[in-house]
């Protein structure tokens, strides 16, 4: 829980420069501009940035679109021809693909996912669950995970609700790519704000305004995660299972202010940190280090306690040891939503990339890739 505060001569680096993070040591680079535009952000801290081999990563421009960048120099490879909330996800294994939705609506969504070369620009559906869908929800029109769902780590299950033509939603569904299958449908939690698939696969999360809740893969046996929906990811413990991890912010549990991992096996909750403990700050979790099983990167904004140990921050947290390891300051002061850090990890837990205001604090937010030591 170092407190040593960022460092006050830090200067915003020129695009593409490799500069060593004043406090921490580690290797940072800008890697995007906002120059021309409003941002250009890395997308989410639930949604990977890097692709399969870690040749690409690509951001949201502000010109509401894509780009596919190369991490060799950052060289713009394409903008990508979808719609901004198509919700796409890097390919398993395959650098050069990218799975998608059509659309978030009933004028541009629908029953099917797609996948993209990011190289040639060609598109092709690989499955259309219209039929199946519609047997059980008539009327249903498109669906979406509504941008903070993910497949599973090895890009076969996925989870989406089923709205129809009146933007109502209608139920949830989880599907099977490999198989071709739809596992099972189910009624949603009231005030439902986004589903996912767990990295094994074995489990479906949906959070709601009544609590954050785990399924079964084919929706059965639900249970109760926490009874918020907060800033959180699912994340693989040391030992591979599922867990999910999430900043308790509701004053009536027993792990209020904590930092808080949930074996979606057992339920049993682990306590990683007290974020109120002179160290209140917004924060997001990002579980996508598939390769490192056991750590998240949490990156934290809006600071509420000035000189906090959190504040500004880029961090590895370990699930089950406790070990935080302080990786970067973000020099990021902007409090618009556009700003905010949602770092993510890459699959090989070597990079990290965050969004950054250099001091602006405006929403001119940029991507920085941080290198992240090798470490036991």
């Amino acid at each position: 829980m170092d407190a040593t505060a960022p460092d006050e001569t830090w200067q915003k680096p020129a695009l593409g420069s490799v500069e060593t993070d004043p406090v921490y040591g580690t290797t940072v680079q800008r890697v995007t501009s906002a120059e021309g535009t409003r941002f250009d952000r890395n997308s989410y801290s639930r949604r990977q940035a890097e692709n399969a081999d870690g040749s690409l990563f690509f951001t949201y421009h502000g010109d509401a679109e894509y780009h596919v960048y190369s991490t060799a120099d950052a060289s713009l490879l394409s903008a990508l021809p979808i719609h901004p909330d198509a919700e796409p996800q890097w390919h398993p294994s395959d650098p050069h693909l990218i799975r998608y939705l059509e659309g978030p609506n009933s004028s541009e969504g629908d029953l099917t996912l797609h996948e993209l070369d990011v190289t040639t620009g060609e598109s092709a559906i690989i499955a259309d669950l219209t039929e199946a869908i519609t047997n059980v929800f008539p009327g249903a029109d498109y669906m979406k995970d509504r941008s903070e769902g993910s497949p599973s780590s090895d890009g076969a299950i996925y989870a989406w609700i089923v709205y129809n033509a009146d933007e109502q939603p209608l139920g949830m569904v989880s599907y099977d790519l490999a198989s071709d299958t739809v596992l099972g449908t189910s009624q949603l939690p009231a005030g439902t704000d986004w589903v996912s698939a767990s990295p094994t696969g074995k489990y479906v999360v949906a959070s709601a305004e009544s609590g954050t809740y785990v399924y079964d893969a084919d929706l059965s046996n639900q249970r109760l995660l926490t009874e918020a929906s907060e800033h959180s990811d699912i994340a693989l413990s040391a030992d591979g299972r599922d867990a999910y991890v999430y900043i308790d912010f509701d004053s009536a549990s027993e792990t209020a202010g904590f930092l808080t991992s949930v074996d979606m096996d057992s339920l049993e909750r682990t306590t990683l940190f007290d974020a109120y403990d002179d160290a209140n700050t917004s924060m997001h979790i990002s579980g996508k280090g598939y390769d490192k099983p056991g750590w998240v990167v949490v990156s934290t904004y809006n600071c509420n306690a000035e000189g906090a140990w959190t504040c500004e921050k880029v961090m590895a947290i370990e699930l089950d040891g406790g070990r935080i390891l302080n990786l970067a300051h973000t020099y990021n002061c902007g409090e618009d939503y556009w700003t905010e850090t949602h770092a993510v990890v890459n699959r090989s837990f070597t990079h990290v990339y965050f969004n950054s205001d250099g001091g602006s604090c405006g929403m001119d937010a940029e991507v920085y890739r941080l290198d992240v030591p090798a470490f036991d």
